[in-house]
Parts: C-alpha cells; sequence; structure tokens
C-alpha cells in the first residue's frame, strides 16, 4: 500500500493520521470467502459465532487484519451528549462488544492481538478524532507463519454482546438488529472490506431472524456475494409482501403489531381507519415504486425482492446495508403535510437507490467504494427528483414564514434533532455517529457533499456528462472524473477529506470605484468592486462564490477558487454597491470550531434582520388560586448575530401589568449557534401596579430603569440535563400612586441554578435565589417567596417582604423512554419524567409585620417530553406544591383562605 495511494483515497489530514502505523497496518492480503456458524440468543442480545475466513495473503506476509466492528458497542460515543444521548440507549449506558476465545490459522492455534482503533494516531487538539474505537471498533491482528503466496483459513471463535441500544447494531424495542458488520471482516489493501462469497448459517433463539431473502425463519442458510449478511430477528416480527408489478415484490419487515388499514369493504367498526396510525407499508412502498420508474427510465437493475428492514435506529432515518434497505422505526412519524412527509420519502429513495449503486460501484476499487455508492445515489437521486419535477427547497425557506415561533427559531438556527441532515438537505450531511460502516473507519465526505463539489468545479454541461456516465456503471468514479476534467480529478483528495478539514470564510476588505462606460455600451457596468475574501482553519482549497448587489437589485457572482488564505474577487456592476455576500447558496460548509462567533456572521457587509421572535406566548394557571396570568416576549436581531439582542415585553401577573424594553450584548464563548454564554445589559419597564395586591389597597404607575446580566451553560433548551446558569438584576425607579402621592424603589435579586446529570435518566436539580427592596415600596414592587418561580407550595401573594432568600433540590427521574404515543400527529409524546423536590427559605420585613418568616416546601411533578409535529422537542408540566410549613402552623391561620396544595400546568421548564 503506498502512501501516494492512500493520500489520493483518504485525504491529507487522514494520511497525517496514519504515517505512525502504515506499517503496523500494511496487508495485502484480500479475501476469498467466509463461512460462519452462529447461535444468535434474541433475548439476551448475545451472539456466539464460529468465523472460518480464507484469505490470500502475499509472499512474506506475516500477519493479517480483521475489522471488528462490532467493538464499538464496548465504549459510549464520544459525540454523545445530554440530548443524544437518547438517540443511541434506551436507557443508561450499556456496553457490550466482542470477546475473542480463540483464533486459529489453518488449524494452529495462532497469536493475535486486540488494536483499538486510531490508537496509535496523532491527537488533534480541539478536535474531534478522525477513527477512535467508538465510531470503527478495532482491529484483530492475526499472527501468521510467512512463507510464500498462499490461501490460509483463520478461524476465529468469538462472542458478540449487543446491549440495549439503538442503531445498526442494536438491541431494542424488542428487536435484534445485526445491521452492520456483527462478525470479523478481513481487511485488504487500504484497509479496504471488500465483496466475498459469504456463508451463512445462523439459528436463533427467542425469536426469528431474517436476511437478505426476506423470510423468516428460525435457522437461516445464506450464500450471498456481498460486503457482509445483515439479520434483523425478533420474537414478533413479520415479513409483509407487497407487489410493485408484475412478479417484482416489496418486503418489509416489521413487528407484528405495526398498523395494517382495514381491508377495503370490511364492515362495521372492523372497516374504520385509524386517522392516528402510520401505514409503513404504503408509505414505503410508495417510494419504492418511484424508484423502480426511474431505474426503468435509466435502465438500471435493483434486487427482487426490495427487503426493508424496519430497525430500532434513531441516527439513521432510512439507509442501505449490503442486499437491504434499513428504515428507522420512526419513519413518516411527522405531521402529514406532503412537503414533510416528502423530506422522509426523499431519505428512504435515496436508501433504495444505494442498492443500485452498489452494483454500479463494482468497478471502482474497494476501497473507493466507501464513498462511491452514496455519490452515484446522491446523483440517481438528482436524477429522480428532475424527472419527478420535485421540489428541492430548502427546509429552512419552508419554515421561515413561522420563525417567529421559539421551536421553529430553533429548529431552523440551532436544531437538538433526531433526523436533522434529512429535515434540512444539509449539503454536508454532518454524521457524528458515523453508524454506516463505510464511515465508520474513516470520515469520507457524503455523496451530497461529494455531488455539489464535483458540480461547482465542473459546471453544468461536463457534470451532465459525469452523472452520464456515473449512473452507466461501466467506469469507476475515478476514470468517469477524469474524462469529464482531467484537471479537477486532482481535487479528488480534498473533496472526500472534506469532513476532516474545517474552515471559516468572512470578508476582507472591499474596496469599490467607479468606471467609465464605452460611448457605445451605456447599460454596460460602471462599478468595479474588489473583495478579499479570507479562509481560517484548514487548506481546503474550493469554489466560494462572491455576490454583489447593487443600488438597483441586480445581483452579480464572482468566484474565488484557489489555494491559500487570502483571495480576490473582481466583480463589475452597474450601480453603486449595496451589500456584498459570501457563499449566497450556502454551498460550503464553516465550522463554529474555527469561528470565533457563528461561522456565517462575518459572510455580508451589512445584516439582516431576521423575523421578530416569540421568544414566549403563554397564558399560565396556577389553577389551586384560579390565577391566570400570561407573558408575550418578543425578540429582535440581526440574522447570525449573538452580541446584539433587543427584547420587547408585555407581562400580566396577579400584582401588575409591564410594558418592558431590553437590550442585551452577547460576551464569552459560543453555547450554541443561537447564544453566547453571557450576556449583560438593560432595559426600561413601564408598569401598572394593581391594587389589592398582598396588602396593598393601593396601585399606581411605576417607571423603573434596570440592569441586567445572565451566564448560562446549558444547550437542550427543552430539558438540560447538564450545566449552571446565573442571573443578576438591578432596578430602580418611581411610582405614582393612586392617591397622588410617589416613592422611589430599588430592587435586586440573584438567582443560582446547576443540574448534575447521574446517568442518562436521573439528575439533580439545585437553585438558590435571593432578592432586596429597599425605599417606600408597594407590596407588588416588594419580594415575593411564592409562586411559580420561588417556593411553588405558596401563592404569590403570601409570603412577600422586603427580602428573601430560598433554595431548592429537585431530583428528575426517566420513568418512560423512546415512546411514540401520537397525538393527531401534531404531537409525539417520547418521554415520561418524575420530579420530585423540596424547598425551604425565609422572607423577611413581612407586610404582615413579622421580621421574618421562614417556609418550606415539598412536591412532585410529571414531565411529558414531546416534539412537535414528530420533529421539535417540547415540553408539558404538571406540578403539585405542598407548603409543609404552612399546613404545620399551630396557631394562627392564614389571613386568607389558602389551598392545601398549588397545582401548576406549564409549556416549559420553570427555572
Amino acid at each position: 500500500m503506498t502512501r501516494e495511494r492512500l493520500r489520493r483515497a483518504l485525504g491529507p489530514w487522514v494520511v497525517g493520521a496514519l504515517v505512525l502505523a502504515v506499517s503496523a497496518r500494511a496487508s495485502a492480503a484480500s479475501v476469498e470467502g467466509y463461512e460462519v456458524d452462529a447461535d444468535v440468543d434474541v433475548e439476551r442480545g448475545r451472539v456466539v459465532e464460529h468465523v472460518a475466513v480464507r484469505a490470500r495473503v502475499e509472499e512474506g506476509e506475516d500477519r493479517v487484519r480483521l475489522w471488528l466492528y462490532g467493538d464499538r458497542l464496548a465504549v459510549a460515543p464520544s459525540a454523545m451528549d445530554e440530548r443524544s444521548a437518547r438517540w443511541i440507549y434506551p436507557g443508561e449506558v450499556a456496553l457490550g462488544g466482542y470477546a475473542i476465545e480463540r483464533v486459529r490459522v489453518d488449524d494452529r492455534e495462532a497469536s493475535y492481538a486486540r488494536e483499538a482503533l486510531g490508537e496509535h494516531d496523532p491527537p488533534r487538539p480541539d478536535r474531534a478524532p478522525l477513527r477512535a474505537r467508538d465510531l470503527g471498533g478495532s482491529d484483530l491482528v492475526v499472527a501468521i507463519d510467512p512463507g510464500p503466496a498462499r490461501v490460509v483459513t483463520i478461524r476465529v471463535d468469538a462472542t458478540l454482546e449487543v446491549p440495549e441500544r439503538f442503531g445498526r447494531l442494536a438491541h431494542a424495542t424488542s428487536r435484534l438488529a445485526l445491521a452492520g458488520p456483527w462478525y470479523p471482516l478481513l481487511l485488504g489493501e487500504d484497509d479496504a472490506v471488500e465483496d466475498a462469497r459469504h456463508v451463512v448459517v445462523a439459528r436463533f433463539s427467542g425469536g426469528r431472524g431474517v436476511s437478505v431473502e426476506g423470510a423468516l425463519s428460525a435457522t437461516l442458510h445464506v450464500d450471498r456475494v456481498l460486503g457482509y449478511v445483515p439479520l434483523l430477528a425478533g420474537d414478533d416480527l413479520e415479513a409483509r409482501s407487497s407487489p410493485l408489478g408484475g412478479e417484482r415484490r416489496l418486503v418489509v419487515v416489521d413487528r407484528r403489531d405495526a398498523y395494517v388499514p382495514p381491508a377495503r369493504g370490511a364492515p362495521g367498526v372492523e372497516g374504520l381507519d385509524d386517522v392516528t396510525a402510520i401505514d409503513r407499508v404504503a408509505a414505503i412502498r410508495a417510494a419504492a415504486l418511484d424508484v423502480l420508474a426511474t431505474a426503468r427510465w435509466l435502465g438500471l437493475e435493483l434486487p427482487d425482492p426490495l427487503v426493508v428492514f424496519v430497525v430500532p435506529s434513531r441516527t439513521e432515518l432510512a439507509a442501505s446495508a449490503p442486499g437491504v434497505v434499513l428504515v428507522s422505526d420512526r419513519v413518516f412519524q411527522i405531521f402529514p403535510l406532503d412537503e414533510l412527509r416528502e423530506l422522509h420519502r426523499r431519505a428512504l429513495r435515496r436508501a433504495l437507490f444505494q442498492l443500485a449503486a452498489q452494483a454500479l460501484a463494482r468497478v471502482d476499487s474497494a476501497a473507493d467504494r466507501a464513498w462511491s455508492v452514496d455519490l452515484r445515489a446522491a446523483a440517481l437521486e438528482a436524477l429522480d427528483e428532475r424527472r419527478r419535477h420535485g421540489s428541492r427547497e430548502r427546509t429552512e425557506a419552508l419554515l421561515e414564514p413561522f420563525s417567529f415561533h421559539p421551536a421553529v427559531d430553533q429548529l431552523i438556527n440551532a436544531p437538538q434533532i433526531t433526523f436533522d441532515d434529512v429535515y434540512f438537505g444539509a449539503i454536508d450531511e454532518p454524521d457524528r455517529f458515523r453508524d454506516d460502516p463505510s464511515r465508520a473507519r474513516f470520515p469520507f465526505a457524503r455523496g451530497r457533499r461529494l455531488l455539489a463539489s464535483i458540480e461547482d468545479v465542473l459546471g453544468e454541461g461536463r457534470m451532465q456528462r459525469l452523472v452520464a456516465m456515473l449512473v452507466h456503471g461501466r467506469r469507476s468514479v475515478r476514470s468517469a472524473l477524469e474524462r469529464a476534467s482531467p484537471g479537477a480529478s486532482a481535487r479528488l483528495a480534498t473533496w472526500t477529506a472534506y469532513p476532516s478539514l474545517e474552515v471559516n470564510y468572512r470578508l476582507g476588505p472591499i474596496e469599490s470605484e467607479r468606471i467609465e462606460a464605452p460611448e457605445e455600451r451605456p447599460d454596460a457596468p460602471r462599478w468595479r468592486h474588489r473583495v478579499v475574501v479570507l479562509r481560517d482553519g484548514d487548506e481546503r482549497p474550493e469554489p466560494v462564490e462572491v455576490e454583489v448587489e447593487d443600488e438597483h437589485g441586480e445581483r452579480v457572482v464572482g468566484v474565488w477558487d484557489g489555494p491559500g488564505r487570502e483571495g480576490v474577487v473582481v466583480i463589475e456592476t452597474r450601480g453603486e454597491r449595496r451589500r456584498v455576500v459570501l457563499d449566497p447558496r450556502l454551498r460550503v460548509s464553516e465550522s463554529g470550531r474555527v469561528s470565533e462567533g457563528h461561522p456565517r456572521a462575518d459572510d455580508a457587509s451589512s445584516p439582516t434582520w431576521r423575523l421578530p421572535l416569540f421568544n414566549n406566548f403563554s397564558v399560565d394557571v396556577l389553577a389551586s388560586e384560579g390565577n391566570v396570568t400570561g407573558l408575550a416576549d418578543i425578540s429582535l436581531r440581526p440574522r447570525y448575530d449573538l452580541e446584539h439582542l433587543l427584547i420587547l415585553r408585555l407581562a400580566r401577573t396577579i400584582a401588575r401589568t409591564t410594558g418592558r424594553v431590553r437590550y442585551l450584548e452577547g460576551l464569552g464563548p459560543r453555547v450554541t449557534d443561537n447564544r453566547r454564554m453571557i450576556q449583560l445589559g438593560g432595559g426600561l419597564a413601564f408598569s401598572r401596579v394593581e391594587p389589592g395586591f398582598a396588602t396593598s389597597t393601593l396601585g399606581g404607575y411605576a417607571l423603573e430603569l434596570e440592569l441586567l446580566g445572565t451566564l448560562s451553560t446549558e444547550r437542550f433548551i427543552a430539558d438540560p440535563r447538564e450545566g449552571v446558569t446565573a442571573i443578576v438584576s438591578l432596578a430602580g425607579g418611581g411610582t405614582l400612586r393612586d392617591d397622588g402621592s410617589s416613592a422611589f424603589t430599588a430592587r435586586g435579586s440573584l438567582r443560582v441554578s446547576g443540574i448534575v446529570p447521574v446517568g442518562l435518566l436521573d439528575a439533580f436539580f439545585f437553585l438558590g435565589a435571593g432578592g432586596f427592596t429597599a425605599g417606600s415600596a408597594l407590596d407588588a414592587d416588594r419580594q415575593m417567596l411564592g409562586g411559580r418561580y420561588g417556593l411553588r407550595g405558596f401563592a404569590n401573594d403570601e409570603l412577600v417582604g422586603d427580602a428573601m432568600l430560598f433554595v431548592v433540590a429537585e431530583h428528575r427521574h426517566t420513568l418512560i423512554g423512546d415512546l411514540a404515543i401520537n397525538l393527531l400527529h401534531a404531537v409525539w409524546v417520547r418521554e415520561v419524567q418524575l420530579v420530585t423536590w423540596l424547598g425551604a427559605g425565609a422572607v423577611f420585613g413581612t407586610t404582615d409585620g413579622r421580621e421574618a418568616r421562614v417556609a418550606a416546601e415539598a412536591g412532585a411533578g410529571l414531565r411529558f417530553h414531546y416534539e412537535y409535529g414528530g420533529v421539535q422537542p417540547g415540553l408539558l408540566a404538571l406540578d403539585v406544591g405542598v407548603p409543609v410549613s404552612r399546613l404545620a402552623e399551630e396557631s394562627g391561620a392564614p389571613h386568607v383562605a389558602r389551598s392545601p396544595v398549588a397545582f401548576y400546568v406549564s409549556f416549559d421548564q420553570y427555572f
């Protein structure tokens, strides 16, 4: 294996990572075939394997390397965070992996060593590793006696433990998925896995299994030429066959209780269709018919039957394995708007096209198939869109009119959702967990990115010629690219290594000058603009578009396509310059690791403003007291701007009605692409103070100036499981009372909270807060210990004074996870959480004349985590607080009758 060939295949960064280990992993072995005998315990997720690998080795070769993809199960994914943990594990972290029991070569005991993937690679400062055990598992290095070129047989006895987990190797929702390489595979030249003959015998206990033929059985015999043999097993699986025209069939393997619509003409109740159920077979069949029509149009062959496994996956909505298509059991769990359902159909069609691409890519080298299959599938998908005249409008464009809603804004600017590459059609298709074996060892660029990069260089005419060669299947991708554009083929190493090359582009100096138009061409350009483009981060030469908009609204685009840190684009326009934008079509990726702010914040000469955002628009009910309050909070800021935020708020409580204008400046590190860690600012508030609150009989009108500072490291807004938050505020102003008197009041408060996770299902939340009021204040201006943002067991007007302090300790435990309860397709309930808490505090200088009053409470509640339309996370909370100290008082009674408990209903977190 030469370094030059490795460089072409993997790109410059990967080469640097592998130089230290080339001698150890050099191998010229090629596979002759596999024989696998396996006992599969479906209930325990255990596979006892006896594998014989016949390998042709070169003269003098003294070792062979086998890939243990399943050893990725032995460690938790390093990319997992508080939100995505739910996409990997249905409960707590569960680990499995490979136990190697015996290795023989030609029936003689052999020595061997385990090597975790990437353990010899040099570290990458401040970046995730390109190769790691949690992504690609480990290698089994088997020693062989050096000798002449020959065929040797390596026998491995091993046990694969598949823990409770989602993914290609999954043991969840009563299914055992073995849809990734579940037995050792020989690594040949360039660390490639070649297609070979696989003879597999699998016996199942506790259920039945199914493979590429689509037939369920307690014992499977498979003899096919593939990369590996995928399996799916369970005790309640059913294979549903559906015609696709002629003799061709679609076989969908799903749970037995999956919805099947009633037969046409069924009598009475039996004929009623369930409007909340999803007919997965019909939806998959519709996508398959589209793919078959395009395949006939292009003269392509697809397997018969088309076999689809419905697997428990939360990171891949639709994908392919050798000979089968994999779809998540959450496919089509989305609001039944056709434009949204089309996003799922598109992902499914691409996975089906990968079956055709697997056959087309046989002309590519084994190493190149890791990316060439998906490149060909992306090209087929694009041709399919053209044939059907489908719209490829980006999801951002569909959602933009609704971006005033906070959930939609979060979805567009900082999504924390499953399958986000499906919904947004991201060219880069970020793939943090790399379940697909073709990308598990190295982060090759996916097909959509490769196609876009090639198109940007070739242009439309030559691109059409290249696509024709790709779908014809007689030339390798390298050969087709060389014929289409010899110069472009030299870029292939950069294109394939795209995910490992992180860049941020920004505008440099812009100079404009007026030029004279020739007399014979009065409409010729009269302004010349010299735009400097700066590239930070890795060296990643690629076409970068620069768009200049002139005073007439006309837009002219130029391109910088060269190496180096700086490039110049010269553009001429008829009118004076109005605005300059980098990458107006969002064709290149920019990394937040390289940029100081939002990576696209420095891509325009002047910002555009986003639609106003409703941060909160709610009605809160304290049912036990009959109090109804409301809040409307609107923020405005330029797009991609994390530093400047203008907030308009109108709030109604039982104490006051307030209109507020607030400005905040973002500082410090970026927590998400929507927020920095620190915000400092202030504002002006005008309030109508309500009479009758607590002991006050007077109301009035107040004007108040405030200073505010916040610090928050919380990332997942709907249900943070870790992080700290601190909020400090100072306010002062005057109140004109209803009796004509006036007074000056100063107030201050501090709230500090933190969340400590305990595993994946439990977390402890701690809150401490205090505040003071100085001056001649109405009760509405004093400190309130009770209510939604204090001790929830007490009413808002029950514990009021000049100062207060309190603490709350809360335990959050996930009772039920990974639900799929469909409420008219508008909401999918995913998780139920139990919350219990204790709180205590004191209020000083109380309205009832006491110097101090101590209060304690206990409470419990339920949190229902759901997804709007099956996509965006949300939260419904039901809480009951018990005022323990009030109930324990032996003398005296509250000045008004109080409910023994406080009951709250809310659609967001309390703290």
